[in-house]
């Protein structure tokens, strides 16, 4: 099997070219250009010098093979690979399709690292043990293993296990799979079972935790919910009791003309009576309805100046803890004279005093009057005026921050970050600088999946890549949506190209330098 690379304006494309002619009547290939099938690359047939060929899409799209060639596979990275094999095995089932035809390659399985979902190429006529292909699949991921992961070990021994058993099949990867589910399931229960965590899964508790007139978004909706189930048995309770009293009442009444204690009525008389029970029935029934819908809105009503008291009283308590903390960070008021005696100036401090002095006269002459002191008042008065001296005179004995520091000549950042090859932005300050300290760097806009992150939305979420190797440096496109240029020229998708110094480097309508 042997593979090649097109790009189409906006789309990149691999197409592979099997040992055996293609049959387009054939079952499988209808069924694989017909229909969309999710785990499997969007595919098309087109003609090419008489030899049919398949082109698979994969704009935007990496293999495993590329993503994973310096990163390590983690537990949630297996999930994603062994998860989509599952996946994609049980679609095939649904479509009769030959599995022997999937293509479990890692350069020819395409990850979207967005969406986390594998594409599988899918190539009708190559057939290949599907056993075999896992089994090697399982052994190129055991040693890209992440060691310091070890759900990861587990999970990826595990599988490797039960690939080599003769009797695989496809429950034995979902039970490991499933298995790895109840384990998180188990840690999550014990996680709730801790002390402290149950009062916080109790809704009740929650409930009386929350502060008064500061209720959810979804608070009324749930007792609303809550009410209506309660309406919704009490109006069945209650439709049950008014049918076994009518039930009640016409057996008595027919038990009573049987018996001749009444004249046995005709059928107008019965219609009539009927009637009227009905009309009593629905009378009473309305009125009912009535008297609880008022109790409900009183109830409403009540429950509602509740909130709305609690919510201003709440609001007020809001108002006071903000200017407290306010206060607080602002620091103490100041007057003009203690301000002055901050920095140096005894006046202030002197005028301190004798108002201090003036406030114990005051309070002599208030005591003379008659009115009787409050010595707790007036001793922590005195602590905080001595307490508040105290701050003032450590405030300025602090030096300044800058006291003391001797600084030199300014650096030039030119000079500090010369030496570094870097990819620069041809309009300054439009894009950060890329610096290739790294053997591999990929660059995008995905931040958890690149190196580099250019922030533009031409730019696809894993564009490029830059690799270091020999002291040269080889740049290559991913499979971009809008390409990677060099000096004018859109490269191919599989092509590394060598940059030289000053190259002018495009990642979509992102503009770089390369310096070297």
């Amino acid at each position: 099997m042997r593979a090649e690379y097109k790009r189409d304006v906006n789309h990149n494309y691999l197409i592979l070219h099997g040992e055996q002619a293609v049959n387009t009547a054939s079952y499988q290939v209808r069924m694989l250009v017909g229909n969309v099938i999710p785990s499997i690359l969007s595919c098309r047939l087109q003609g090419l010098d008489g030899e049919v060929l398949f082109y698979y899409e994969i704009t935007s799209r990496q293999s495993v093979a590329s993503l994973y060639e310096q990163r390590k596979f983690g537990r949630e990275d297996l999930k994603v690979l062994f998860g989509g094999f599952v996946q994609v095995m049980e679609e095939m089932g649904e479509y009769l399709l030959n599995p022997g035809y999937l293509v479990l390659q890692p350069e020819y399985m395409y990850l979207d690292a967005e969406k986390r979902q594998i594409g599988f190429c899918y190539l009708p006529g190559e057939e290949h043990e599907v056993k075999t292909q896992f089994r090697n699949l399982t052994e190129y991921v055991l040693p890209r293993l992440d060691h310091q992961d070890g759900e990861a070990v587990m999970l990826g021994y595990g599988v490797y296990r039960r690939a080599l058993e003769d009797s695989f099949h496809l429950e034995h990867i979902k039970e490991e799979l499933y298995q790895e589910k109840g384990r998180e399931e188990m840690e999550d229960e014990e996680v709730r079972k801790l002390p402290g965590m149950e009062e916080r899964n109790n809704p009740e508790e929650q409930r009386q935790q929350i502060p008064e007139g500061k209720a959810p978004e979804n608070f009324f909706a749930e007792e609303h919910g809550q009410k209506k189930v309660k309406k919704g048995k009490s109006r069945k309770w209650g439709v049950l009791l008014s049918c076994v009293v009518c039930a009640g009442g016409l057996l008595a009444l027919a038990a009573c003309t049987m018996s001749g204690y009444l004249p046995r009525p005709g059928m107008e008389e019965l219609l009539t009576g009927i009637l009227v029970c009905l009309a009593g029935g629905l009378f009473a029934s309305f009125i009912s309805g009535k008297l609880k819908r008022k109790t409900a809105g009183e109830k409403r009503e009540e429950w509602r100046e509740k909130v709305l008291a609690g919510q201003k009283r709440w609001e007020t308590e809001e108002k006071v803890i903000r200017e407290r903390e306010k206060k607080q960070e602002s620091g103490p008021d100041l007057s003009r004279e203690e301000k002055q005696g901050r920095f140096g100036d005894d006046s202030g401090k002197r005028k301190k005093d004798q108002e201090c002095e003036t406030g114990i006269c005051r309070q002599g002459k208030e005591n003379r009057t008659g009115m009787e002191p409050d010595k707790e008042t007036a001793e922590k008065n005195a602590r905080d005026i001595l307490k508040l001296r105290d701050e003032i005179k450590r405030e300025a004995s602090k030096p300044e921050p800058w006291a003391g520091e001797v600084f030199g000549e300014t650096v030039v950042l030119s000079s500090v970050q010369s030496g570094r090859v870097s990819l620069v932005s041809r309009e300054p300050g439009e894009l950060a600088t890329i610096y290739l300290t790294e053997d591999l760097t990929v660059i995008g806009k995905l931040e958890n999946a690149s190196d580099a992150v250019i922030p533009m939305p031409t730019v696809s979420r894993i564009h490029a890549k830059i690799r270091r190797r020999d002291g040269e440096y080889y740049l290559t496109d991913l499979n971009s949506r809008n390409g990677t240029s060099v000096n004018g020229r859109m490269l191919k998708g599989d092509e590394e190209y060598l940059l030289q110094n000053e190259d002018e480097v495009d990642f979509a309508q992102a503009r770089y330098v390369f310096l070297k």
